[in-house]
Formats: structure tokens, sequence, C-alpha cells
């Protein structure tokens, strides 16, 4: 199975840790789960017992963006098989590296990281969804979070990215 590959290309927490946050992702209730790199999540509250460490939870569409950070973590794989950036995930119970989105960021995803259209082009909306993949529209949805626009479709090697600037 192939998961979603992000690049961070403009981000603020690239070059400012304090655009960066740790965190725990629990999905829709209060067991670890997996999640893939270039999905977004929503932090919750400290974890008990931790200064720096958040609960995430899968967001909704009409969350705010400010509760809303991109995973991105360092992909380190330690099964010796695997050599591709789609073969990682974050395994459920470990802490993932996740990104706040502030205006004018830039970072991109492969087309596993997002769902809604299934040809995603430059100009088209890209807006938080029920779920930790952002949707793509050409249109603006009246009940979720718009997060940006897909400035670039770029192919890299094996990889087809689609660059979204923050709105």
């Amino acid at each position: 199975m192939a998961y979603a590959v992000v690049r961070t290309d403009k981000m603020f927490g690239t070059d400012v840790r304090s655009g960066l946050v740790s965190a725990k992702y629990m999905g829709a209730g209060s067991s670890a789960t997996a999640i893939e790199n270039g999905n977004v999540i929503k932090l919750d509250s400290l974890v008990s017992g931790e200064r720096e460490i958040y609960k995430a939870v899968t967001p909704a569409a009409n969350d705010a963006l400010k509760d809303i950070v991109l995973v991105a973590s360092p992909e380190v794989m330690y099964d010796e098989r695997k050599h591709n950036l789609d073969e990682f995930i974050n395994e459920a119970g470990k802490i993932v590296r996740g990104y706040y989105l502030h205006e004018n960021d830039i970072f991109s995803v492969t087309k596993d990281a997002l769902v809604g259209t299934s040809d995603p082009a430059v100009g088209d909306i890209v807006e938080l969804a029920a779920g930790t993949k952002l949707n793509v529209a050409s249109e603006a949805t009246s009940s979720s979070t718009q997060v940006g626009k897909i400035i670039e479709v770029a192919d890299a090697g094996k990889y087809t990215y689609y660059a979204i600037q923050v709105d």
C-alpha cells in the first residue's frame, strides 16, 4: 500500500521551532492510531503528564484552522526492506511532528493525502474534510474551513506533488 508523501516547501516551522508541535494521534477516540504524513490533525489538549506533547484527534470539516496541524514527521524506517517515502507511516502510539499552518505557507503532498476531485488542478480550493485527508474542490464549500489553493502540480521523479499555499 502506498502512503501519502509530504514536502514542507516553505513552512514557517521549517526555520522557526515555535511553528512545530509534537502530538500523539488518537483518531476519533482515545486509542492510538497510525497516520500518514501529509494528513492533518486537530490538537486537543496536552497529554496527561507531558509539557510539550499534545493529544491530536480527527478534524471536523468546520474546525478552526488555528487548531489544525500538518503531519510531517521525518521518514525513518526501521524495516530494511523499505526504501521509498510512500512506504512510511507514523505508527500508532508514536509521537508525530506537526506544522502549524500560517498564511502564505507552502507545502506539497501526493494525491494519497487528498480526497474530493479525482484530478486536482492549479486553482482548486483545498479545505478541511471530516477526516485527516484534505478535500479538493473547484469551489469552496460553505460548511468547510478553507486551507488554501493548489498553486502548482509538479512531477518529481516517481511522485506527483500538489503544492498548496495556505490562505
